[in-house]
C-alpha cells in the first residue's frame, strides 16, 4: 500500500500537514505521482523539520523515478531526524519497495553503526546479500538476528530460505516445519507452505509438494480485500483485451508507425521484451543485456507510469484505449519518450546512449498497442514457453499481491489469466509482423548459441561470445526478476517438461488450454 494516512477523518476536520498528507493520499490511490510530489513539496516548504514529509516526498520521487530528487529528500530526513535508526529503516524499506536494492542496503548497512540495531534489518540485509549471491554475508546476518532473538520466526524462515538456495534442503525442511507447528502467524505459514513445496517438487515428491500449494492457498484470504480489489482490476483488464483485439486494425498499426518516422524524432533504439510471466524472458534479457551495445532495464514501472499516466490524467475514469491513442498529439507523444528514457536513465543509473535498451516486462504483452504508439520504431522479443509449464509455474509463485498474481490462487483462474494474456498477443502477432520475434524458452535452453545468434541478428547486432557466459554477467548486477536466483546459474534443462509430474491436476483444464498449446507448437 503507498504511503499516506491509514485511516479518513473527515477532511474538515484536518488541519496543517495532516490535511496535506490526506490530499496526497488521493494521489497515491490514483497513480499521479506528480500531484503528490507537488503537494508534499507544498507541504515540505510549511514543514521543513517534518520528516515524515521528506521520507513521502522521497517515495513520491523514486515512484516517479527521479531517484536523485528522492535520494537527496531521504538523505534530509535522516539529517534531521532525532531517530536516525527508524529513519534509516523507513528509508531503506522505500528504496526496496521500488526494487533499488543497491540505494536499500546501504539505508539498512549504516543501520549496523548505530548502538541499537532492530532484528528487521539483519533480515532485510539477509535477503539483499541472498539476491546479490554473497551467500555467506546472508548467513551471517541471519545468525546475527537469531542471536537477538532465537525464536523469532521471520529470521527462522529466512534462514530456511538460504537454506535451500545452498542446496541444503533437509536443514530447510526442518525449519519449515518447526515454522508450521510453533508460528501463530499466518504470513509466516503462507510462506512456509510455499517454500515446503518447493523443497518437495525439488526431491520429487510431487503429490506432497502439490498439496503444500495448495495449503498456501487456502491461507491467501488472509488478504481476501485485496485479493477481491485485484481480481475485479483483473476482469475489467481482460475485458479490455477483448475490446482492443475486436477493434484494433492493422491499418491503424501501420498510421501509427508511418506518422511516427516523421513526427517523433530522433529515433532511439529500443525492444520490448514481453510474453507471459515464468516464460523465460529474465533468461533472455540477461543473455542479452551480456552484449556490450545492449542495457536492459528489469520490469519497471517507467513505461505505465510514464506513458499511461499521461493519458489518463484528465478523466475521472480509464478513457477508452484505442481511441486515446489514436488521438493524442504529436506534442505530447514526444512528451512522453523523453519522460520516459529520463526514467529509465534514472532507473539503471547511467545514460542509455547509443546502446539498445531492453524494457523486459511480461506485463508488457498487454500494453503493446500503447507500445507501438509511442514508440513506433520499437521490436518486440516474446518470450514463449510450454503453456503448461507456464501456468504450472505461476500457480506455485508466493507473488505479492497484484492484478496477475490475484489469479493465481487457483489453477484455473491461472489457466484463464494466462489464455486472456496470450490470445491477446496471437491477436496482435500478423499486425506487429516483422517487427517481431517469438523466442522459445526450450530452444535457448537447448541451443543457447544459434538461438542468440537469431534474436542479436533480428535486433541489428554482431555475435558476441560474452552473451553465452551470462550467468557470470549477473554477479555484476542485482536482478529484480523473481527468478533472480536460476538466472545467476548456467543453463540447465529442468524446467522443461515439469508439467508432466502434475499432469493429473492439469488435466481438468486440458481443453481451455489445448488451443494454445496448439497454437505456440507444444503438442
Amino acid at each position: 500500500m503507498p504511503p499516506g494516512p491509514q485511516f479518513a477523518p473527515p477532511f474538515t476536520a484536518l488541519t496543517g500537514v495532516d490535511r496535506m498528507f490526506l490530499e496526497a493520499a488521493h494521489g497515491w490511490r490514483s497513480g499521479d505521482y506528480q500531484k503528490v510530489v507537488e503537494i508534499l513539496q507544498r507541504a515540505h516548504r510549511l514543514y521543513p523539520e517534518h520528516e515524515k514529509v521528506l521520507i513521502e516526498l522521497g517515495f513520491a520521487h523514486a515512484m516517479s523515478y527521479d531517484f536523485d530528487a528522492a535520494e537527496q529528500c531521504f538523505e534530509k530526513a535522516i539529517r534531521i531526524s532525532p531517530s536516525k535508526t527508524d529513519t534509516l529503516l523507513a528509508v531503506g524499506h522505500q528504496w526496496r519497495r521500488v526494487r533499488h536494492y543497491e540505494a536499500a542496503k546501504n539505508c539498512f548497512e549504516r543501520i549496523l553503526q548505530q548502538s541499537q540495531v532492530p532484528i528487521i534489518t539483519f533480515l532485510r540485509l539477509a535477503e539483499i546479500y541472498e539476491r546479490q549471491r554473497c551467500m555467506e554475508d546472508a548467513v551471517e546476518m541471519v545468525e546475527r538476528a537469531l542471536k537477538l532473538d532465537g525464536a523469532d520466526g521471520g529470521a527462522l524462515f529466512t534462514r530456511a530460505q538460504i537454506y535451500r538456495q545452498m542446496k541444503q534442503l533437509d536443514e530447510a525442511e526442518k525449519l519449515l516445519r518447526s515454522i508450521l507447528v510453533n508460528s501463530s502467524y499466518a504470513s509466516l505459514h503462507l510462506g512456509a507452505w510455499y517454500e515446503l513445496g518447493t523443497i518437495l517438487d525439488q526431491r520429487g515428491c510431487y503429490d506432497e509438494a502439490m498439496a503444500a500449494f495448495l495449503r498456501a492457498k487456502t491461507l491467501a484470504p488472509a488478504e481476501a480485500a485485496s485479493a477481491a480489489k485485484y481480481a475485479t482490476q483483473l476482469r475489467t483488464r481482460q475485458a479490455s483485451l477483448k475490446q482492443i483485439q475486436a477493434t484494433i486494425s492493422e491499418n491503424m498499426v501501420q498510421r501509427w508507425r508511418t506518422a511516427g518516422q516523421s513526427e517523433l524524432q530522433p529515433s532511439r533504439k529500443l525492444a520490448m521484451l514481453c510474453g507471459h510471466a515464468r516464460s523465460g524472458t529474465t533468461l533472455l534479457e540477461y543473455v542479452l543485456d551480456s552484449h556490450p551495445q545492449i542495457t536492459s532495464a528489469d520490469e519497471t514501472f517507467v513505461f505505465s507510469n510514464k506513458a499511461y499516466f499521461a493519458l489518463c490524467r484528465s478523466n475521472s475514469a480509464p478513457p477508452p484505449v484505442l481511441p486515446t491513442l489514436d488521438s493524442i498529439s504529436a506534442r505530447n507523444l514526444r512528451q512522453i519518450r523523453t519522460d520516459y528514457f529520463r526514467g529509465m536513465e534514472s532507473f539503471l543509473g547511467e545514460l542509455i546512449g547509443e546502446r539498445l535498451l531492453i524494457d523486459k516486462n511480461p506485463g508488457l504483452t498487454s500494453d503493446i498497442p500503447a507500445c507501438v504508439r509511442f514508440f513506433p520504431e520499437s521490436k518486440f522479443l516474446v518470450a514463449l514457453r510450454d503453456p503448461r509449464d507456464v501456468c504450472l509455474s505461476c500457480f506455485m509463485q508466493p507473488a505479492r499481491m497484484n492484478p496477475d498474481s490475484s489469479s493465481w490462487l487457483s489453477l484455473e483462474g491461472t489457466i484463464d489469466n494466462y489464455a486472456s494474456i496470450m490470445n491477446f498477443w496471437l491477436a496482435l502477432k500478423p499486425l506487429v509482423g516483422a517487427a517481431a520475434i517469438e523466442v522459445r524458452y526450450e530452444d535457448m535452453v537447448e541451443d543457447l548459441e544459434a538461438n542468440a545468434r537469431r534474436v542479436l541478428g533480428f535486433l541489428g547486432f554482431t555475435w558476441d561470445e560474452r552473451v553465452l557466459k551470462f550467468n557470470e554477467h549477473t554477479r555484476n548486477k542485482i536482478v529484480r526478476s523473481p527468478t533472480y536466483a536460476e538466472v545467476s546459474k548456467p543453463i540447465y534443462k529442468g524446467a522443461v517438461g515439469r508439467w508432466r509430474n502434475y499432469q493429473r491436476h492439469l488435466e481438468p483444464y486440458q481443453d481451455k488450454l489445448a488451443p494454445l498449446i496448439s497454437a505456440f507448437g507444444y503438442e
